[in-house]
């Protein structure tokens, strides 16, 4: 504060006020500049949140650009390779066959698995000889149409498919094909009916259902009759 002395003024000690407001304008701006760099800090934060964010969006669609790449390759692969099969099956020769095969009245028909094969496995004679023995060993001598080997020559004996006469020979034969387990020579034989596609399909499926049966109860005695699996009658 000042004071007059003799026409003159003189700076004096200021007040206790005085100070107390000097104290708090140097606390302000000190709290003032605290804020300002606070604030800035914050904005440095933000500007780096910002900076990940961009950097983790470009490697998201990087990455999902590749997805859709590599998505776009393998359709295009697989349908290259759709064309290829739809087209070899839709082949004239492959469509002819398999209307014939639909068409092809198989109830004379049976198919022989395991019957030994021939070094003249050509030999459509010796093939039938082999049959008709087969058959002799079941006390049957049916009239047959034709018989054939079945598939490419390999190491394992390649099915007989055997044409009959008769729907009833076939018939017959089929339901003395237990007879043929233990024979001395033919005891590695079993016969089959001549099945579709399809239906050998389903015929292994319910192999599949009678085997479970037979695990979960092998006290039971189950067969396969028409297209379910049954407990044989005692």
């Amino acid at each position: 504060y000042q004071r007059r002395v003799r026409g003159k003024f003189h700076l004096g000690k200021p007040s206790g006020e005085t100070m107390k407001i000097k104290q708090y304008e140097k606390q302000l701006k000190m709290q003032s500049e605290e804020l300002i760099k606070t604030q800035r800090d914050l904005v440095a934060v933000q500007e780096e949140l910002l900076k990940i964010q961009r950097e983790l969006l470009k490697k998201r669609e990087d990455e999902i650009s590749a997805v859709q790449s590599t998505a776009q390759q393998e359709i295009k692969s697989f349908a290259t390779v759709l064309e290829k099969e739809c087209a070899s099956a839709l082949a004239p020769k492959k469509i002819q066959s398999a209307i014939v095969a639909a068409s092809e009245d198989r109830s004379c028909n049976m198919i022989v698995h395991g019957l030994e094969e021939l070094k003249d496995s050509g030999n459509s004679d010796e093939l039938e000889t082999q049959i008709k023995a087969l058959f002799s060993e079941l006390d049957e001598a049916p009239k047959v149409k034709s018989v054939e080997r079945l598939g490419k020559i390999s190491s394992s004996a390649r099915p007989v498919k055997v044409v009959l006469r008769s729907r009833n020979a076939q018939i017959s034969i089929l339901s003395k094909k237990p007879l043929l387990k233990g024979n001395d020579k033919f005891g590695k034989v079993f016969l089959t009916p001549d099945r579709t596609v399809e239906e050998r399909r389903e015929r292994k499926q319910l192999v599949v259902e009678l085997k479970e049966k037979i695990k979960r109860s092998p006290g039971t005695h189950y067969i396969i009759r028409g297209n379910r699996v049954l407990v044989a009658p005692r």
